[in-house]
């Protein structure tokens, strides 16, 4: 229930339902959207990723960067089946847009059709975003679910008072571990997981389903 009230307070103040006050001011703060530089980091996508260097993240390039991948039609406005710099460049101009700063998300794992208690997901932001999008990770009970959420040290300086949790927006690879369950590298440390938080992706709740056969 705690994680419950946590998450409906996150999603208060992402919404300005709940005013947010700094110092003496009685003016609500705001939370900024993640700061990302949308040129900066649509170079550093096409040189981390860009293999054959031509310029395109194509289908087998895609595969390691899984965010992107498992949302390419919002990426490929040009339907040319591969994805290009100023496509990935548009795609974060849009984050900007959407005022996408910090928002609460629950994760549901479930593993060959089962939820896993006690499992430790973990999104791991793509390095070329820069440095202002933080990792986050959850760890699931009996029902599989997990509240996702940044450290308090890396959460919006606003929010760090505030028992809430959540997330910030951005693209991410997706792990998941278990003390005891052995879990193959695919989706850990070779993992081909994926997700991107924005508005337009997911809302308060992702699903993470994955075979061990």
């Amino acid at each position: 229930m705690c994680c419950v009230k946590r998450a409906l307070l996150a999603l208060a103040v992402v919404a300005g339902a709940l005013p947010l006050c700094g110092g003496c001011s009685s003016r609500p703060a705001t939370i900024a959207p993640v700061d990302v530089d949308p040129d900066e980091a649509s170079r550093l996508a096409l040189e981390q990723y860009d293999k054959d260097d031509d310029g395109l993240l194509r289908d087998s390039e895609l595969a390691a960067v899984p965010g992107i991948a498992k949302y390419k039609k919002l990426y490929d406005q040009d339907a040319d089946g591969a994805v290009s710099a100023e496509e990935i460049a548009a795609r974060l101009e849009l984050w900007s847009e959407q005022g996408l700063g910090f928002r609460p998300l629950n994760l549901v794992l479930t593993v060959d059709g089962r939820p896993l208690p006690g499992a430790t997901v973990t999104f791991v932001p793509e390095p070329y975003l820069g440095p202002n999008v933080k990792r986050a990770a959850g760890t699931t009970d009996a029902s599989g679910m997990a509240s996702m959420s940044v450290a308090v040290e890396d959460m919006p300086a606003d929010l760090k008072d505030l028992p809430i949790e959540g997330v910030m927006g951005g693209t991410f690879k997706v792990e998941v571990t278990h003390p005891t369950a052995k879990l193959p590298a695919r989706f850990n440390t070779e993992t081909t997981l994926g997700e991107e938080v924005a508005f337009d992706t997911i809302r308060e709740r992702a699903t993470v389903s994955i075979s061990t056969k």
